[in-house]
């Protein structure tokens, strides 16, 4: 059975910014790109952050355009879709609509694990 994530307050994108952070603070290389000069602790849990970690390896997996478009927004320093799509090779328009449908994605596979308050 999956573990249910209490996340009922939280948007997506906030956890998504959340577990950016983890992801940079996590990877112990200094020069690690953040979206922020001053990277903010994370307020995430552990358990919730590998629950997210997993389903963004999962959705590169199976949408791999929309995975790394996820991955570049949130652990990166480029705050714009439009910076974040020029680094991939896609225009803005359609940076915006595969960030979307990541987002979509996953708030879909967390939905089955959120606890029903």
């Amino acid at each position: 059975m999956a573990r249910a994530i209490k996340c009922t307050d939280r948007t997506v994108e906030d956890l998504l910014e959340h577990w950016g952070r983890w992801v940079v603070l996590g990877s112990g290389v200094s020069c690690c790109a953040s979206r922020e000069n001053d990277l903010q602790t994370p307020m995430i849990t552990d358990d919730d952050a590998l629950m997210i970690d997993r389903l963004v390896g999962r959705l590169i997996q199976r949408y791999k355009e929309c995975g790394d478009v996820i991955m570049k927004y949130y652990t990166s320093r480029d705050k714009a879709l439009a910076d974040v799509g020029k680094r991939l090779g896609y225009g803005e328009e359609k940076t915006r609509q595969l960030w979307k449908a990541g987002v979509a994605w996953i708030d879909g596979a967390l939905d089955v694990r959120r606890e029903i308050a």
